[in-house]
């Protein structure tokens, strides 16, 4: 694992999360971090930037990558999205055609305008896309997807639960939040004039 969380801290952080959540069951599910890091936002005028984790489920047969912090504001989803999941929504450009970030929309369950971006932001650090030549804010799918999965899945990784709610449509994590309370304002509608 490149940089290694301990799995003590991941619990303690994910059995808070829990604790959290009025009215709604919370399970703890077990799953591997293989790998934590970091990523630069890859927008002009962006800026900070991203953590993420790379996780694999309990059987160790598929990844999963997670953004875990923005330093630099902005909503954003911590949703898992499955490595099979953008996969294929990328099928159509493995063989180097350009795509905008906005592809990647339909990975998510949350439907934060930042998760694309991000989740490329992540995919690029990771060496699996990388600037497209001719317009700067696209992508192009470069590295070796199949050879980096099986090498994820090989890592030794720290084993972690993480809370997902029971009998909801929407696992916990997966919702959109702010970064900072610098986001959170309040629309004031003016009350209707009595007749």
């Amino acid at each position: 694992m490149s940089k290694n969380t301990p799995a003590s801290k991941l619990s303690d952080s994910a059995q808070s999360a829990a604790a959290t959540s009025p009215g709604s069951e919370v399970a703890l599910i077990p799953f591997w971090l293989l790998n934590t890091g970091t990523a630069k936002k890859l927008g002009q005028h962006s800026d900070g930037i991203l953590s993420y984790h790379v996780l694999a489920d309990n059987d160790r047969r598929g990844l999963l990558i997670v953004v875990t912090k923005n330093e630099g504001g902005g909503y954003f989803s911590r949703e898992q999205v499955p490595f099979h999941a953008i996969v294929t929504c990328l099928e159509k450009y493995k063989s180097g055609v350009p795509f905008a970030s906005k592809v990647l929309r339909d990975v998510f369950v949350s439907k934060s305008a930042n998760n694309a971006g991000f989740l490329c932001a992540v995919l690029h650090a990771l060496g699996l896309l990388s600037a497209a030549p001719v317009a700067k804010t696209q992508h192009v799918v470069t590295g070796d997807w199949p050879l980096w999965e099986k090498t994820m899945l090989a890592e030794s990784g720290t084993r972690i639960e993480l809370p997902t709610e029971i009998g909801g449509e929407i696992p916990a994590g997966s919702v959109a939040v702010p970064d900072h309370k610098d986001h959170r304002k309040t629309l004031e509608i003016p009350a209707k004039k009595a007749q």
